[in-house]
């Protein structure tokens, strides 16, 4: 005999630029997906520092739209630039 009930889920309904606010999923994806755990079209920014750092422990996850990441991704090469590395 099986026995069920029913119990509350959390599904991801939508995922939103930890820069700008904006969402980053489609609204037809929106629509036509339950669970948008598995969607992956967006920047990620993931940073964990360890023993003897002076941020020792602290872990960092952003989740970027495609035009914030860019705006990233320039600011970056830009350092580069200053501080003389290549790109």
């Amino acid at each position: 005999m099986k026995i069920t009930a029913n119990q509350p889920v959390n599904v991801i309904t939508d995922i939103c630029c930890d820069a700008c606010g904006a969402t980053v999923v489609p609204e037809f994806q929106k629509e036509h997906r339950e669970n948008l755990d598995g969607f992956n079209e967006f920047g990620v920014l993931h940073a964990s520092y360890g023993y003897g750092s002076d941020q020792d422990g602290d872990s960092f996850h952003f989740d970027l739209c495609e035009t914030c990441f860019k705006e990233l991704l320039d600011r970056v090469k830009s350092l580069r630039a200053f501080h003389g590395l290549n790109s």
